[in-house]
């Protein structure tokens, strides 16, 4: 670390005491770094980074958490068809001492001699409760919280796609700076060997000293530019771990391995489409959800009919003496009771009103939503089409601009040995190669980046 003198000299300290005090808590990594770390091989490819991700996202198992509560719900709405069963036992002892009493004349007096008496009882009671009538609230229940089970299990396969297009997209755009990295060190091999000839021509007085250190110049801003590769490929590493659901930290090292090949031919737009919406799980939760709504509704509407439950009870019951034993477990004093209750709300200050507008209005809002999706859908799915056919017609150019840089810079090198041309225009061939071949990896891994946003319509495509 380089600080210059004077006013900054303090800061520079501040700076310094950080550096060292994060140097020094690296030092301690915790346990589970490395317990996560093992999981990754220490070349990755994209088939095994999707498997890891399967396994460990946060966003799956909250998905799946929600399940197992829509399926919870639907097991007590099947449930509120069974009568409720309640078991009640109960021994009690009670006692009192009273030495005061009212009088005649209304005021309290108090008693020669303490009065005491106690009493002890037992009981044992059975009791079943059974709705016979809700006005078809738990059919409605039952339905609604199936369609809830089903949209929730549809939106645990949207989160799979969603887990499996951000490691994909994530994976990619790692590989990019990966190759984007080498080549930075390639064209550092480059300037090193555009630095050697300026050296021995510099030496045999051939050119100027200004080319020596242009070329120096240049050598030394390459390496700043890998600084900056090599920044954005760990940024990009410890992207793509935290996709697959593992701390940053796992991303540091690691080494990509990319598919050499590249998808080839024109997507049918309007095939993709067509199955898109018929199995997209997305849309499927939002139909689901529509379900729901309507079911919603429907028990909003219920609640104007009456409510009819019938009560059974056994109970048995002795009350003893204080001389008694207190763990009395067979009263002999038995009784029965059944009953049949009828209720109608007649007015309820209007909330039955009130949630079925409101069931009414979610409704309509989940057919909007699923309407939505399908126009989002077709948007999408036909922009990606345009955005491979537009990108497979640049790297076709790029390709034959490439091509015809680099034969170009080969001439220019070999002039420049011979001196017929000069250190400007060698710079110039030179910028023309890296920019052409910057240019192309570039629109490749955009290429592939789209392809992979059409894979998220489909069953299978490039990169599954």
């Amino acid at each position: 670390m380089r600080c210059s003198a004077g006013r900054r000299q303090l800061r520079c300290r501040e700076v310094a005491s950080l550096a060292a005090i994060l140097a020094v808590g690296s030092l301690a990594a915790p346990a589970s770094v490395a317990a996560q770390r093992s999981l990754l091989p220490d070349t990755l490819d994209i088939t095994r980074a999707i498997r890891i991700a399967m396994n460990e996202s946060p966003l799956l198992a909250m998905s799946q958490a929600q399940a197992d509560r829509a399926g919870a719900d639907r097991l007590a709405a099947w449930g509120a068809f069974l009568p409720t069963a309640d078991v009640i036992a109960g021994l009690n002892r009670s006692s009192f001492s009273r030495t005061t009493f009212v009088g005649e004349e209304g005021l309290s007096e108090t008693l020669p001699a303490a009065l005491s008496s106690s009493s002890q009882n037992a009981s044992q009671r059975l009791s079943l409760n059974w709705t016979l009538l809700d006005g078809g609230r738990r059919f409605s229940e039952v339905s609604r919280s199936t369609a809830s089970l089903r949209a929730a299990q549809r939106r645990y396969d949207d989160r799979q796609r969603e887990v499996v297009l951000g490691v994909r997209r994530e994976f990619l755009e790692a590989l990019r700076r990966q190759e984007l990295l080498e080549l930075t060190r390639a064209q550092i091999a480059d300037r090193e060997l555009e630095l050697e000839i300026a050296s021995r021509r510099y030496e045999i007085a051939a050119v100027e000293r200004t080319d020596l250190l242009g070329a120096e110049g240049n050598l030394l801003n390459a390496r700043i530019a890998l600084n900056a590769e090599e920044n954005q490929l760990r940024a990009g590493l410890r992207r793509l771990v935290v996709s697959m659901g593992l701390p940053p930290e796992a991303g540091d090292g690691l080494v990509l391995a990319g598919d050499d090949g590249m998808p080839e031919g024109v997507p049918d737009i309007d095939f993709i489409v067509q199955t898109a919406v018929t199995s997209d799980p997305e849309l499927a939760a939002l139909e689901a959800d529509r379900s729901v709504a309507a079911a919603s509704l429907w028990s909003a509407r219920t609640r104007y009919l009456p409510r009819i439950s019938v009560n059974l009870g056994w109970g048995r019951g002795e009350n003893f003496g204080p001389e008694d034993s207190f763990w009395q477990f067979d009263p002999g004093d038995t009784s029965h009771s059944f009953g049949i209750t009828a209720s109608w709300s007649i007015f309820d200050r209007f909330q039955r009103e009130q949630q079925n507008a409101q069931a009414s209005a979610a409704r309509r809002q989940a057919e909007e939503d699923l309407r939505r999706r399908r126009l989002e859908i077709e948007r999408d799915v036909r922009r990606y089409g345009d955005d491979i056919s537009q990108l497979a017609q640049t790297m076709d150019l790029l390709e034959r601009v490439y091509a015809i840089s680099r034969e170009r810079l080969e001439m220019q090198q070999e002039r420049y040995r011979l001196g017929t041309v000069s250190f400007t225009e060698l710079q110039q061939a030179i910028d023309a190669v890296q920019r052409a071949e910057t240019d192309l990896i570039q629109r490749q891994y955009d290429y592939l980046i789209a392809w992979s946003n059409l894979a998220e319509y489909l069953d299978s495509g490039p990169g599954n």
